[in-house]
């Protein structure tokens, strides 16, 4: 495509962005909602040029700047208070709702085995930036808020390796039906070699860049090049990661809480602090505005790959996996909350039951999924379905959960009352700028 062209349509899709968060601001809904809608409607009507949301696009133009500056932005203090919830939700957790969706899948829907478990792991990862923007205009809970960023940031990195895990198995064992096997383990055992591979080689990688670049801001006391090197940290290493095969998205956060929570306390002043949280909030901002954008473009029901029984299957097929989905969180919150899994620092007992139904209903997908989707090999047997599915959930989550959040929110008052019990620690280890649980991003939004 002409560089002029692309000029054009990033200024378009610049000023329809804009244009909406202000009215969106005006009527109190997410910025990313409102540019989810307005995309749809331009799609649906046919007033944008025909337009495809790239996957390569999203994973490795916006989604290093975006996990970059969420890690970054992630206040240490409140996520090692909160680590056991975010843990179990992000760990354990994601790996039990991810098996609960795929047998939900093959029992019911009957899917292969593996490609049910390959959609389970597209549908894992969580993007809270809608509620987290609701959080902070409410004035909520900063302990709930932190819980929900963690677990997305976390989930995100867990669950980018298990798709790239089970992604390579489905691919093994479909090779393996038409020729001889290229090795002798069991699939199930090369998938969790893999899965320590990638996921441990990715974090090793991130906390050696991490700290190497942490030992060159020690040297340098110039903000325009210390923004340099963490570009070079989002970007650089991300790039690294993908190349080495090991899983890029676990790298990026590694490195970018590295940075953003040592890197930052030993080797920069506060006037480079500033820069680097200015740069990041609007690089992230723009990013998410464009993003979710896209997203409501290329959510067009009509432009979704059609599935062997006409409409009335999609439909079907559609509904089912927003079900699954929805039933894999219901369980895995209400049995994580009965073995006293998921805690609030500093509580005794058993999460409140109004936190429980944030966690359950904020638990929405967006561009992660579906760029996890959009990259599937043409040839994967299903994959229409897959698409399918995740566009169905990515669509339902983002609109009716999305939206219908600020109502659940404003009908909660105990969340309220938590902040409010909550001690003052006001001369507690100083917070990165951004708002615990809350993004330079979202900040930025608020501001326009």
């Amino acid at each position: 495509m002409p560089i002029p062209l692309v000029e054009s349509y990033l200024i378009l899709f610049l000023l329809v962005a804009l244009a909406t968060i202000l009215v969106t601001r005006r009527i109190a809904v997410p910025y990313t909602l409102g540019l989810v809608i307005v995309g749809l409607l331009l799609s649906t009507f046919h007033l944008l040029p025909p337009l495809r949301l790239d996957p390569e696009l999203v994973l490795f133009v916006f989604l290093p700047a975006l996990l970059f500056e969420g890690a970054w932005s992630l206040n240490w203090r409140l996520l090692k208070s909160e680590w056991r919830s975010i843990f179990f939700l992000a760990g354990p957790g994601l790996l039990l709702s991810l098996c609960l969706t795929a047998a939900l899948l093959h029992w019911l829907e009957g899917l292969d085995w593996l490609i049910a478990f390959l959609l389970a792991a597209i549908l894992s990862p969580t993007d809270p930036v809608a509620v987290l923007s609701l959080f902070r205009q409410l004035h909520l809970d900063e302990r709930l808020a932190v819980i929900i960023e963690g677990e997305s940031l976390f989930n995100d990195g867990v669950a980018g390796a298990l798709y790239q895990v089970f992604l390579a198995v489905v691919l093994l064992a479909f090779s393996a039906e038409s020729a001889q096997p290229t090795t002798g383990l069991p699939l199930p055992l090369m998938g969790l070699l893999l899965f320590l591979l990638e996921g441990g080689g990715a974090t090793i990688l991130g906390l050696f860049g991490g700290w190497l670049l942490c030992q060159l801001l020690r040297h340098i006391d110039d903000a325009l090049s210390e923004i340099g090197l963490t570009i070079l940290a989002a970007y650089g290493l991300y790039l690294l990661a993908d190349r080495l095969h090991l899983s890029a998205i676990i790298t990026v956060i590694v490195v970018g809480l590295l940075l953003g929570n040592y890197g930052r306390r030993i080797g920069m002043s506060a006037t480079t602090r500033a820069a680097v949280d200015t740069f990041w909030s609007v690089v992230a901002f723009i990013a998410n505005a464009l993003l979710f954008l896209l997203i409501g473009v290329q959510l067009n029901p009509l432009a979704l790959p059609p599935l062997p029984g006409g409409t009335l299957t999609s439909l079907l097929s559609a509904a089912f996996a927003i079900g699954v989905v929805l039933l894999a969180r219901l369980l895995l919150v209400l049995l994580l909350t009965a073995r006293s899994w998921l805690t609030i620092a500093g509580r005794e007992g058993r999460l409140p039951f109004a936190w429980q139904l944030v966690i359950f209903w904020g638990g929405l997908r967006g561009a992660l999924s579906l760029a996890l989707a959009l990259a599937l090999p043409l040839t994967l047997p299903q994959r229409p379905l897959i698409l399918a599915s995740t566009g169905a959930v990515v669509l339902f989550t983002l609109l009716v959960q999305g939206l219908s959040m600020r109502w659940l929110l404003l009908r909660l008052p105990s969340l309220r009352d938590y902040q409010l019990s909550a001690e003052p620690d006001a001369d507690a280890e100083q917070p990165p700028p951004a708002a615990a649980g809350k993004s330079g991003a979202e900040q930025a939004a608020e501001d326009c």
